[in-house]
């Protein structure tokens, strides 16, 4: 199987980048969302779910724009370790995922990857993304049955979604590809417990399993339904004054409307570093002034009040976000 495990993965996504400068290399990661809308409802989604703070405007980038996109970026060296497809929205919603993936293994890029919730991989779409040179897929089921993931994900596809990853795995093994697979799973209050059954069901079909603990403090909710789902609080934890958020040296990610982000914080919330619909140029928006100002909160503890940085579980003492082991607290 694949030697790449998504918690080495996200470890280095997150922690591995060492270019901590002012004006570091062109970004080796890039992600670009090429459809920002979701068939599902997710209870503990910040974009799409039931009680998401923001309203996304629906957005698809069509073919040519991504070329482009995936153009200058390979002649740039941008991308060069890995390129990505989704950030807040299901990637095969996007009719033409199959022809952009192809198309990025054409221009020469080495490692593509999209995370997907598996509904609309099926067996036939499936094997179109494979076949197009797709290196890595991500799953994300966030429960081990069909009435809990009805009330989680907000529609009953869960049969659907087991079928579908049994199925990508018994094509990866008729045809004797390999790509990295693996699933992911947010635990909440109410799910805490259902690992085991997780490993059971997908463990013999994903390279490796990923759990994370939820987080609904950023949610539109009352406390009723926090005290419903959430699995611990961190409204109380201290800021890490020497954490240095990696993906601002080292990833790039761009909406379908062309804006310039730095991470998964930003979709939605009308913050944006630079639009390329204003100048097509990715190194320009890599040394753009806002970059090197959020760049800064971390390399000279300049003042975060009002940067989505500000608030971010990632910079929080104690708290695991992601669950690289299954100890969730430090």
């Amino acid at each position: 199987m694949a030697e790449l495990k998504m918690r080495e993965h996200m470890k280095e996504r997150f922690s591995g980048n060492k270019n901590f400068c002012d004006m570091p290399p062109l970004p080796t990661s890039l992600n670009i969302e090429i459809n920002n809308t979701c068939n599902h409802r997710c209870i503990f989604c910040d974009y799409h779910g039931k009680y998401a703070p923001i309203s996304i405007k629906p957005e698809v980038m069509d073919f040519q724009t991504v070329k482009a996109i995936m153009e200058q970026a390979y002649s740039l060296g941008i991308g060069k370790k890995e390129l990505g497809f989704y950030l807040s929205g299901e990637p095969f919603v996007h009719k033409e995922l199959e022809r952009i993936i192809k198309c990025a293994k054409d221009i020469g890029f080495e490692y593509t990857f999209l995370t997907t919730n598996g509904v609309l991989a099926t067996p036939e779409r499936m094997r179109k993304v494979i076949d197009a040179g797709l290196d890595s897929i991500r799953y994300s089921v966030n429960a081990a049955d069909s009435a809990s993931y009805e009330d989680i994900h907000g529609k009953n596809d869960f049969n659907n979604v087991v079928e579908n990853i049994r199925y990508m795995d018994q094509y990866l093994k008729e045809t004797n590809k390999e790509i990295a697979t693996s699933l992911s799973c947010v635990i909440t209050k109410k799910t805490d417990g259902i690992q085991d059954k997780i490993r059971e069901l997908f463990g013999k079909y994903v390279d490796d399993i990923l759990f994370i603990p939820v987080m609904v403090n950023k949610l539109i909710c009352d406390e009723a339904v926090k005290k419903e789902w959430q699995l611990m609080d961190d409204s109380k934890a201290v800021i890490n004054q020497d954490f240095i958020c990696s993906m601002l040296f080292n990833t790039m990610y761009i909406t379908p409307d062309l804006k310039v982000i730095p991470c998964c914080e930003f979709p939605g919330k009308n913050i944006c570093f630079y639009d390329l619909k204003k100048d097509f140029n990715l190194v320009h928006a890599w040394y753009s002034k806002e970059y090197t100002r959020y760049r800064n909160i971390f390399l000279k503890k300049a003042d975060d009040t009002g940067t989505v940085c500000e608030n971010c579980n990632l910079r929080k003492q104690g708290i695991k976000r992601l669950a690289l082991t299954e100890n969730f607290f430090d």
